[in-house]
């Protein structure tokens, strides 16, 4: 059953939701959450170096989900010195992160 307030709202146009579909796939994976969700904590931009501390995986396999970040404008990227600092460019993906917090088993 649909409620009221559901029908008194217009679905999200076609437009929309193929502009964000790709950006919505290429986050909604398990490495690059970890890697939203630890820039999110951290409130400023991060080195590779910290980002795969906190994911726990190797350099290439960050790297490699970082730059699809990047592509997609989810992430940007500036160099200071010899470290590239990333951090979070679309903030309106941080909802994702949202939505999972809801469902995480207590």
């Amino acid at each position: 059953m649909i409620n009221n307030k559901t029908q008194d709202q217009e679905l999200i146009d076609m437009e929309t939701l193929e502009r964000v579909a790709p950006i919505i796939r290429n986050a909604a994976h398990p490495i690059r959450l970890r890697i939203l969700d630890f820039l999110r904590q951290q409130g400023q931009p991060c080195t590779v170096t910290q980002i795969m501390e906190a994911a726990g995986i190797g350099q290439a396999l960050v790297s490699q989900q970082l730059r699809i970040l990047k592509d997609q404008g989810v992430l940007s990227a500036r160099r200071e010195g010899n470290y590239m600092r990333y951090d979070i460019a679309d903030s309106s993906v941080l909802l994702l992160l949202d939505c999972i917090r809801e469902h995480q088993v207590q």
